[in-house]
């Protein structure tokens, strides 16, 4: 078993000593390592800091400042041609370089989220293996994540990328089930300031104080909810799969995950959420900006996910269900007229469709170098 910690910084990342400090105390040094990428932005004290990490503790801290990801990606040419800098898609460097050197499970945090619990690596390692979780599934096909979450005025909110149609009717005869099932991700949850729309931030700031549950659990297929890439882990099976498309504005993760949820239906696998618990002292944003990021992806989120139900998958891996599912999109959404589907919307989709025949190139070239 190997796991590895991932981020993307522009500032010098000094939460990790946090971490490491949880790693040692509950004895899981000799299995878990750090990848962290840098971005044009960040200070050059960066990678020393991580290197001075590296020797205190003996866990290797890797620290791919601009030139180390350039050498890198030698090998993957589209990829390295596509991905921007000054992005937060250079976590996808991250993610790449972990896989690679043989990662089980990959966890993903932001440069803001610390630590806030005991025993962090320990609550991700239901990943891969067989547990016994209770198990949701919902008539309307979606279920709020959020609602698992104390707020400190009772205030009710949702995810991130969740369906603002689906958030009208709320649903009243959820179906809970205990099942033994095998995750794929486990998406932990945050304190203080959650990961929630922008337009809800400028409505009511949010204030997350407690998780209500005493286990984590799982969605049963046919029910969505988004996952983010900040304190979530991946098992190195969906790595494949699991793309963070640049210029889509901030729904990268979230159609990711919708993309992800999918596939695990057809691979009899599960998405699990709950612990570990992080709390985010969230970077400063210009909220309006983020807003406008959000626009097109929420206005699309809830037809997206409509045309991946829509789509029938036969594959039996998931790089293979991948690019079958990316093939059937593709032909779905051009058979669509321009009054379902407008110019903008269409570029939208096909921007994030392109982006992942990237991907699958590069992990077919893995693959075959096996």
């Amino acid at each position: 078993m190997k796991i590895t910690i991932t981020t993307t910084t522009i500032h010098i990342p000094y939460l990790i000593e946090d971490y490491i400090k949880d790693i040692i105390k509950h004895g899981r040094k000799d299995y878990v390592d750090f990848v962290i990428t840098g971005d044009k932005k960040t200070p050059t004290e960066a990678k020393e800091y991580c290197r001075s990490l590296q020797e205190k503790y003996n866990i290797p801290v890797l620290f791919m400042d601009a030139e180390d990801q350039n050498t890198y990606l030698e090998k993957y040419p589209k990829l390295k041609g596509y991905l921007p800098w000054n992005c937060i898609q250079r976590r996808q460097v991250a993610i790449l370089k972990a896989y690679e050197n043989g990662a089980d499970i990959i966890v993903l945090i932001d440069d803001d989220n610390y630590i806030a619990c005991e025993d962090y690596v320990g609550h991700h390692l239901l990943l891969g293996s067989d547990a016994s979780l209770p198990v949701v599934s919902s008539p309307s096909g979606w279920y709020n994540i959020c609602d698992d979450l104390e707020e400190r005025q009772n205030r009710k909110f949702y995810p991130r990328g969740y369906s603002w149609v689906d958030r009208i009717d709320e649903v009243k005869n959820l179906n809970w089930n205990k099942k033994t099932v095998r995750t794929v991700v486990n998406a932990g949850f945050w304190l203080g300031d959650p990961d929630i729309d922008a337009v809800t931030r400028l409505a009511a700031p949010i204030d997350v104080t407690g998780y209500k549950r005493n286990t984590n659990y799982a969605l049963d297929k046919e029910t969505y909810s988004p996952f983010n890439s900040q304190n979530t882990a991946i098992h190195r099976d969906i790595v494949p799969i699991y793309f963070l498309v640049p210029d889509i504005g901030r729904f990268d993760d979230i159609w990711s995950s919708y993309i992800v949820e999918r596939i695990t239906w057809q691979m009899n696998d599960y998405v699990s959420y709950g612990q570990p618990l992080v709390r985010q002292n969230r970077n400063e944003h210009d909220l309006w900006v983020d807003a406008y990021a959000e626009e097109m992806g929420t206005k699309m989120t809830t037809d997206f996910c409509h045309w991946l139900r829509e789509i029938k998958l036969t594959k039996q891996t998931y790089l293979e269900c991948g690019m079958e599912l990316f093939e059937k999109l593709k032909k779905y959404i051009d058979n669509l007229p321009n009054d379902e589907l407008p110019v903008k919307n269409r570029a939208y989709i096909n921007h994030f469709i392109d982006g992942h025949k990237v991907w699958f190139e590069t992990m077919n070239t893995i693959m075959e170098n096996k």
